[in-house]
């Protein structure tokens, strides 16, 4: 008898266990059906309709359903608050319903009311908690996008509403609807009105154009805006937006009808001459290495180099040691011209005696080895190397040797042959 309760309990516990498990593994429960019956199920419900609008290919679509969509949180919000339905957008339904939906990109997801009208949309993969952050804005009667669309519409322009109507078009992928109202608004702006706190976040986020007469006028009144927000958030919004438009001009490749704007790179450069902003100097380095990598212009390469180690206008900058790492490289590949090889050398020089990290310590020292050899001092560029092999042993033991993947190359595969 004491052997058949202590079976008993056994068997009881699992099963309370295996209750217990099952309750840690809820996920979003969407409908497989039709999308005229899942329009019927929220109207008798009256319940918002959630999709999730994915293909087989996605790979963000594959990871919400799997790291997301599965977590107990996030089930118990969306089962409780919404009828779901998720389809595959080229498939079934899915090509009829894509053109009226406006689906632009992989995963969309919507929120529809029961009249079939869409009030919400999230683009792209996100967290757990965030996501669902930006789902229940669709349940607020002035937060959703459909609601914030008609108020712009109607003509309310204060501060606070432009930001959450430009972040919902960010959040629906609708980026140059995002950026036409946000040029248009910052435009319309009074000069004294950039100043206003209310309007800084739309600063902040969506001013992207350095070459405009309100980023000049924040960048001349830089102390003002100061007062407002912060030296912190004024100097990082100034070197941040200058950054991003070199870096564009940096990563340019031409084809399928672009060509280099010239123009606006040097009118970029006369800005920055003109600015008063204290990382000029630095960013002017920056774009000039660039430009002259772009057109070939070793000398005048060269010139920006020696200034920008001589003058030590990158002392502020994060990737001062890799800018005349690279900078050295560069010249080793593409110059023979002993007198320049030197240059270059002393760059790699400062790079290799400043940097204390061995996983980029190892690989200073093979540009400085490089170029010792090319400048025919065999010996020196032999002990250089063996210095370098020696920072990247250290490197490997401690866990941080920074390892090379290449790209994959898609082009010139052959198909198997058939067998």
């Amino acid at each position: 008898m004491k052997k058949v309760l202590i079976v008993m309990a056994m068997a009881v516990m699992a099963i309370c266990l295996s209750g217990n498990a099952d309750a840690q593994n809820r996920s979003v429960e969407f409908e497989h059906s039709s999308w005229k019956k899942v329009l019927k199920k929220a109207k008798k419900e009256n319940k918002l309709i959630f999709v999730d609008c994915y293909t087989s290919w996605c790979g963000p679509c594959r990871m919400m359903a799997k790291d997301v969509f599965t977590q107990d949180h996030v089930a118990d919000y969306f089962n409780s608050n919404f009828v779901n339905f998720k389809i595959d957008m080229e498939k079934g339904e899915g090509p009829d319903l894509k053109p009226g939906w406006k689906i632009n990109a992989y995963p969309t997801f919507l929120v529809i009311n029961a009249k079939g009208e869409v009030i919400h949309r999230v683009v792209g993969a996100y967290g757990a908690d965030e996501f669902i952050g930006y789902i229940k804005e669709a349940q607020s009667e002035d937060k959703n996008f459909a609601a914030l669309n008609k108020a712009y519409d109607a003509g309310q322009r204060d501060g606070e509403f432009m930001f959450s109507h430009l972040r919902s078009l960010r959040l629906a992928n609708l980026d140059k609807e995002e950026a036409r109202k946000a040029k248009k608004y910052i435009a319309e702006l009074k000069k004294e009105d950039l100043l206003k706190k209310e309007n800084w976040n739309i600063i902040k986020y969506f001013m992207k154009d350095p070459a405009t007469d309100e980023f000049r006028f924040m960048v001349k009144n830089r102390d003002q805006f100061a007062e407002v927000v912060g030296e912190d958030e004024i100097d990082s919004k100034i070197y941040n937006t200058y950054s991003k438009q070199i870096e564009a001009y940096s990563y340019f490749y031409p084809g399928k009808g672009r060509t280099y704007d010239k123009e606006g790179f040097d009118a970029l450069i006369k800005d920055l001459q003109n600015s008063n902003f204290a990382r000029t100097s630095e960013l002017i380095a920056i774009a000039l290495k660039n430009e002259y990598s772009r057109l070939n212009e070793w000398n005048k390469y060269a010139y920006v180099v020696d200034a920008a180690l001589d003058l030590a206008v990158l002392k502020q900058y994060d990737s001062e040691l890799r800018y005349f790492d690279s900078a050295a490289s560069m010249i080793a590949k593409a110059s023979k011209d002993k007198e320049m090889l030197q240059r270059a050398l002393r760059w790699a020089s400062y790079a290799a005696e400043k940097e204390t990290r061995s996983e980029h310590k190892s690989g200073y020292l093979a540009t400085k080895a490089k170029l010792l050899e090319l400048v025919g001092k065999a010996d020196e560029a032999k002990s250089t190397m063996m210095a370098s092999e020696k920072e990247d042993k250290a490197a490997e033991a401690a866990g941080t040797k920074i390892i090379s993947v290449p790209m994959m190359k898609l082009g010139g595969m052959k198909p198997a042959k058939k067998k």
